[in-house]
C-alpha cells in the first residue's frame, strides 16, 4: 500500500522518540545526582540560606521516578499507546521537579531558570513543532508563577510580577520574566527550525530507503521468478510463484492468473495466491460477460476501484463475500499473442500507480514466457513421441517382409540343387538383407539417444549388468575372430544413474565397433571410478583412424575411406548414437587414434556411491559387485 505524508513523517519521528528516549533517561541520572550532591555538599559551601533537605528530597525524588522510567518505560508506552504521550509524561515530571527546585532556590532570579531552556531544546528534539511553542507557553506562564516565590536573599521580595505591575513594585522581577519569555520564544524557534530541518532531511532519507528497499525486493523476486521460468517446465508451480510474489510486492490481498482458451472465449485459472477454493472455482470468466478482462486482452492496464459495484466485473456478489474490493489487472503476452490476464485484489480501496503498474507488466510478461515455454515443451514432447512411434512403427514394418525375403532365401538351398554363382548371390543377398537390419535397429537406436529429457532421473544402474549381454556376445565374436578380450572392471559400491538400455547401446556400439575393425591382436574394456565419476576405456590393435577423419566420426552416417575399404559393412551412425547417449547423461566422450596401430576410446560418466543394504535373507543379491578381471583368447 501507499504511504501517505503523514505516516512518511512519523516513521523517522517515531524511530527518533525510540532511540532518545534512553538518552533522556542518562540525562536524568546525571540531573538527579547533581541536584543530590549539590544540596549536600555544593550549596552549603556557599552558605546560602535554602532549604538542603529539600533540595535533597527532589533530588531523591527524580532519582526515583527515573528508575520506574527506566524499569518500566515500555510498559508506560504500552499503557498509553503511544511513545509521545510516554514523552510527555516524563517531561511534565522533569518540569515539577525544576519548577519546585527553582521555587526552593531563589524563584525567578534562581539561576535553575535556565533548565526551562535545556528543556525547551529537548522539547525540539523529542517533539513536534506545535508541541514545542505549547511547552514555551508553558515555560512563560510557570516563570511567571515562579515570580511569586522570589527570595529576598537573591533579590526582590516574594511578589507576583504580574501584580506588580499593577501596584508599580518590583519592576525588576517584571523585567527578568520579560527577559526569560524572550529567551524562551527565541530558543524555541531557533531550535525547532533546526529539528524541522532535520527531520525533513529524515523524512527524504527514510523515503529513499524504502524505494530502495522496495526496489531490490522487487528486483530480487524477479530474480527469483526468472530462474523458476528458466529452470522448470511446471506452469502451476511457475504461475503460482507469481501470483504470490505479485500479491507481495503490490501488497495486494489475493492474486490470479487466467489464460486464455484455444477459441479465446473463456479464461480458466492457471494460478493463485490468497483466494479461497470456493471462489476459484466459481467457475471460468467469459470474456463476452467481462468488460474488464476483455478490455486487458486488447493490451490495456485495467484499474477497479471497486468490484463489487463495476459493471465491468463478471462475479461482483462472489468477490463482495470473498473481501475484494479494488483490483488491477494486466494482459500477458508473448510474440504478439494474448496468452491471458492476471490480476491483483486489495481488501480495500486502493489506487495503483505507475510503478506499481510497470511491476506488473514485467511480472505478467514473466509469466508470458513460462506459459509459452511449457507450450512449446508440450507440443516437443507430442512431437517426439509420434517421431519415436514412427520410428517403432517403421522398425516393425520393415523387419517383418525382411524377415519373410531372409527366410525365403534360407530355404532355397532345400527346394534344389544351387550352383556356385547361385551360392554366391544368395551369401551377398544375405548380407544385404543384414545391413538393412542394421541398419534399421541403428535407426531406431538413434532415434532414442535423441529423445527429449526425462522428467524424472533414471534409477542407478550396476554396469556389469546392464552390460552383460552385451558383454557375453563380445566376447564370443573375439573368439571366433581369435582376439584377446581383456575385461577389467573395479566399480565395488557405485552406481551409473542412467538407463540400462542407453549404457549397453554406447558400450555395445564401442565394443562392436572395436572387434569390426580389428584383425589380429586384443580389444579390452577398462572400467574404475574416481572422484565421483566413471572412467571408462574400450580400446583396440586395430586398423585406427586417420586424424583428419577425428573430428568426423561423431557425425551421423559418416565413415572412414579406411573403414569402407576394410570391406566391413557399417551404417555411420554407432558413434554418433553414442555421442549424443553421452551426452544426454552429462558425460563426455574422447578419441585417441594411431593409424594401424589401434584406437583407444574414453567415456566419463558420472557415477553414485550405491545406499548400504541392510542385513537380510536377500542381501547377496544386492551386493555391489566385485571387481571384474577377464582374459580370453
Amino acid at each position: 500500500m501507499a504511504q501517505t505524508a503523514d505516516e512518511a513523517v512519523r516513521l523517522p519521528f517515531d524511530r527518533e522518540l525510540r532511540e532518545r528516549v534512553g538518552w533522556l533517561v542518562r540525562l536524568r541520572w546525571l540531573a538527579g545526582l547533581g541536584l543530590v550532591a549539590g544540596s549536600g555538599f555544593g550549596l552549603p559551601l556557599l552558605d546560602l540560606p535554602v532549604p538542603y533537605p529539600l533540595l535533597t528530597v527532589v533530588g531523591f525524588a527524580v532519582l526515583g521516578y527515573n528508575e520506574l522510567l527506566f524499569l518500566f518505560g515500555d510498559r508506560l508506552v504500552e499503557t498509553l499507546r503511544s511513545q509521545r504521550r510516554a514523552v510527555h509524561v516524563q517531561i511534565a515530571l522533569d518540569w515539577l521537579a525544576l519548577a519546585a527546585t527553582i521555587a526552593l532556590t531563589g524563584g525567578i532570579r534562581s539561576p535553575f531558570t535556565v533548565g526551562f531552556v535545556f528543556h525547551l531544546i529537548v522539547g525540539a528534539l523529542l517533539l513536534s513543532g506545535p508541541t514545542c511553542y505549547l511547552l514555551t507557553a508553558g515555560a512563560v506562564a510557570l516563570t511567571a508563577t515562579l515570580g511569586r516565590f522570589t527570595s529576598p536573599v537573591v533579590g526582590g521580595g516574594p511578589t507576583d510580577p504580574l501584580v506588580a505591575v499593577l501596584e508599580g513594585s518590583s519592576a525588576s522581577v517584571l523585567d527578568l520574566w520579560l527577559a526569560l519569555s524572550f529567551l524562551f520564544v527565541v530558543t524555541t524557534y531557533l531550535a525547532t527550525s533546526i529539528t524541522t530541518q532535520l527531520r525533513q532531511k529524515e523524512v527524504e532519507l527514510a523515503e529513499s530507503e524504502q524505494s530502495l528497499d522496495r526496489a531490490y525486493h522487487r528486483m530480487e523476486a524477479l530474480h527469483e521468478i526468472g530462474q523458476v521460468v528458466n529452470s522448470s517446465l511446471d506452469l502451476e508451480e511457475v504461475l503460482g510463484l507469481i501470483a504470490e510474489h505479485a500479491t507481495g510486492l503490490l501488497q495486494g490481498k489475493a492474486s490470479a492468473i487466467r489464460l486464455l482458451d484455444r477459441r479465446g472465449r473463456t479464461l480458466v485459472v492457471g494460478g493463485s495466491y490468497g483466494l479461497s477454493q470456493h471462489y476459484v472455482g466459481k467457475g471460468p470468466v467469459e470474456v463476452g460477460r467481462s468488460g474488464v478482462d476483455a478490455e486487458a486482452l486488447e493490451g490495456k492496464v485495467v484499474e477497479v476501484r471497486d468490484v463489487a459495484s463495476d459493471a465491468r466485473f463478471q462475479y461482483p456478489e462472489e468477490a463482495r463475500r470473498e473481501g475484494l474490493c479494488s483490483m488491477l489487472c494486466c494482459p500477458m503476452r508473448a510474440k504478439d499473442r494474448t496468452l491471458g490476464v492476471i490480476r491483483v485484489y486489495t481488501g480495500e480501496p486502493r489506487e495503483f500507480g505507475d510503478e506499481e503498474q510497470q511491476l506488473l507488466r514485467n511480472l505478467a510478461n514473466l509469466g508470458a514466457v513460462a506459459i509459452q515455454n511449457a507450450r512449446t515443451y508440450g507440443e516437443l514432447q507430442t512431437l517426439d513421441s509420434e517421431r519415436v512411434w514412427f520410428a517403432r512403427t517403421t522398425h516393425h514394418q520393415l523387419r517383418s517382409p525382411l524377415a519373410a525375403v531372409q527366410s525365403a532365401l534360407d530355404a532355397l538351398p532345400y527346394a534344389g540343387l544351387v550352383n556356385d554363382a547361385q551360392r554366391d548371390l544368395l551369401g551377398r543377398a544375405r548380407r544385404r538383407i543384414q545391413d538393412a537390419f542394421d541398419l534399421i535397429r541403428d535407426l531406431l537406436d538413434l532415434a532414442s539417444a535423441q529423445r527429449l529429457d526425462d522428467r524424472e532421473p533414471p534409477e542407478p544402474q550396476r554396469l556389469d549388468l546392464a552390460l552383460a549381454r552385451a558383454l557375453a556376445a563380445i566376447g564370443e565374436r573375439c573368439k571366433a575372430k581369435g582376439l584377446a578380450f581383456d575385461l577389467d572392471m573395479n566399480l565395488e559400491g557405485w552406481r551409473i544413474p542412467a538407463q540400462s538400455a542407453d549404457l549397453e547401446r554406447i558400450f555395445a556400439n564401442l565394443l562392436d565397433n572395436a572387434v569390426k575393425y580389428t584383425s589380429a591382436g586384443r580389444v579390452g574394456l577398462t572400467a574404475s571410478v574416481r572422484d565421483g565419476w566413471l572412467d571408462a576405456v574400450v580400446e583396440d590393435s586395430g586398423m585406427g583412424i586417420e586424424p583428419a577423419d577425428l573430428d568426423r566420426v561423431f557425425d551421423s552416417f559418416f565413415r572412414s575411406a579406411a573403414a569402407k575399404a576394410s570391406g566391413e559393412i557399417g551404417t555411420g551412425l554407432g558413434l554418433s548414437i553414442v555421442g549424443q547417449l553421452v551426452e544426454r547423461l552429462g558425460g563426455t566422450v574422447a578419441i585417441d587414434s594411431v593409424p594401424g596401430r589401434g584406437t583407444r576410446v574414453t567415456v566419463r560418466l558420472p557415477a553414485v556411491a550405491a545406499l548400504a543394504q541392510p542385513p537380510g535373507p536377500d542381501a547377496d543379491a544386492t551386493q555391489a559387485p566385485t571387481p571384474v578381471t577377464q582374459s580370453s583368447a
